[in-house]
């Protein structure tokens, strides 16, 4: 029975997860989330009657603070300045979302539902990517709003997925393995992702994809020191080659942006000229009169006073996730969410350091989409609806199957160590003195079977 309940829990977890990026076919969506929320706690339930099947948990380090920016979110609920509209984004923003942790985090059981999970967001990138071409070219323009919920949340789901295009070339059990067929589609994808994020014309999804892949190269070279030291130039001049398209792309969009915002074209004006830098100092003089509780909860708490005090609609909130938190919940409410992710960040620092090389992998995509999703919210706050999901999702999908896998390590699992296995097949390589010398060499004593690894781990 148990199995059952998990096979249909990955089920509807991987078509929720395929489907979030969407805000069309939203009946679908509904009866994937309820039925993942509700296999979710039967699952988590039923494994938690059992010490030898329980579910071990992410430890008070994360869930304390995560908690506590809830409650205090939920708490802010008797001084908001609008009760009903925080009670509607408390129930959308917070218990959803909770939800969301709770299914992906239980769904990650083991590296097969990884691989599962990994494979469902990918496709949902490909398809929602292809979908926005397709529109361009029959169409002649992309309407972001009519399938990809608006240019701003496509723009942070292509970082979100970002770090998972390591997934292809990553070693299994977590990874795909690699292998030409796979490189060729990971190639691919990221192509498909260069592409539609420079139809979205933002300027800071450049620099977010930017901190992606250097966070996850360079955490990856300081893991992996002997590799990197063996074949320096696979691993620099790859992400070298990348780093410059992205950097061009950014610019194009700079002088794109620069041409409407300025008249004579100037980066510089287009800059100082951004309205953002005066939104931000009317939501300080905002968060000045109400420091310690702020506003209550949800994004566009304020947003009809910003609205009017800058004359634009757009600008009707922080556009930047602290300053955000810091304007709904306060001081407490923002220092319980920086101390959240300050906790999931060490706690993926954590697997990077593993001895386990599929820890470390999980450990690397975290690292990576964490400083992914800060680098885009730096100007705008997008942990909101389906961004937020999709955020609370991968990083309790990672969580979940990291600490189920340090479990095994604890328990005897054998580690995975692919660097130990390429420095012993390079001696083996080379012919023994013996063979030069025309002696037949002694018939080598049997090595033992290796320890199995096992797919649960």
């Amino acid at each position: 029975m148990t199995d059952h309940i998990n096979r249909w829990l990955l089920g509807f977890a991987a078509a929720y997860l395929f489907l979030l990026p969407t805000n069309a076919v939203r009946f679908a969506h509904s009866i994937a989330f309820a039925g993942a929320g509700l296999l979710a706690v039967v699952a988590f339930v039923i494994a938690w009657r059992d010490r030898g099947t329980r579910i071990p948990l992410a430890g008070p380090w994360i869930l304390v603070p995560l908690f506590t920016w809830a409650a205090w979110s939920g708490l802010s609920l008797t001084w908001s300045i609008d009760p009903l509209y925080s009670q509607r984004q408390l129930a959308r923003e917070v218990m959803d979302s909770l939800l969301a942790m709770l299914v992906f985090y239980v769904a990650a059981r083991d590296a097969r539902s990884m691989r599962v999970l990994i494979g469902a967001a990918l496709a949902s990138f490909a398809c929602f990517a292809l979908l926005a071409l397709g529109m361009t070219i029959v169409e002649g323009s992309w309407d972001a709003g009519r399938w990809h919920h608006g240019v701003g949340p496509w723009s942070t789901w292509v970082v979100l997925i970002a770090p998972f295009m390591f997934a292809w070339i990553a070693p299994p059990p977590a990874g795909f393995g690699g292998g030409t067929r796979f490189v060729v589609v990971g190639l691919a994808l990221l192509g498909l992702l260069i592409v539609t994020a420079r139809m979205t014309d933002n300027r800071v999804v450049w620099i977010a994809l930017a901190a992606v892949f250097a966070t996850a190269s360079l955490a990856a070279a300081l893991r992996w020191p002997q590799t990197f030291t063996r074949t320096p130039v696979r691993w620099i001049a790859p992400i070298a080659v990348l780093l410059f398209v992205l950097a061009l792309a950014f610019a194009d969009v700079l002088e794109e942006r620069a041409e409407v915002l300025a008249p004579d074209g100037s980066v510089a004006i287009s800059i100082e000229r951004d309205p953002r830098l005066t939104l931000w100092e009317h939501v300080m003089s905002r968060i000045g009169e109400r420091p310690w509780t702020g506003y209550g909860f949800g994004r566009r708490i304020l947003a009809e006073p910003l609205a009017r005090e800058m004359g634009d609609p757009l600008l009707a909130h922080a556009h930047n996730v602290f300053a955000s938190q810091w304007l709904q919940t306060g001081a407490v409410g923002m220092l319980a969410f920086v101390a959240f992710l300050g906790a999931l960040l060490l706690r993926y620092l954590r697997f990077v350091r593993s001895r386990d090389d599929t820890l470390a992998f999980v450990g690397v995509a975290g690292v990576a989409l964490l400083a992914g999703f800060l680098v885009k919210d730096i100007t705008d706050d997008f942990l909101f609806r389906s961004n937020a999901k999709e955020l609370w999702a991968l990083t309790a999908m990672l969580l979940g199957y990291g600490v189920r896998r340090e479990r095994s390590l604890a328990a005897g699992d054998t580690a995975t160590v692919t660097e130990r296995s390429n420095a012993a097949a390079e001696p083996a390589q080379r012919p023994s003195a013996s063979v030069t010398a025309g002696v037949a060499p002694a018939t080598a004593a049997p090595l033992p079977p290796p320890h199995r690894q096992s797919e649960s781990a």
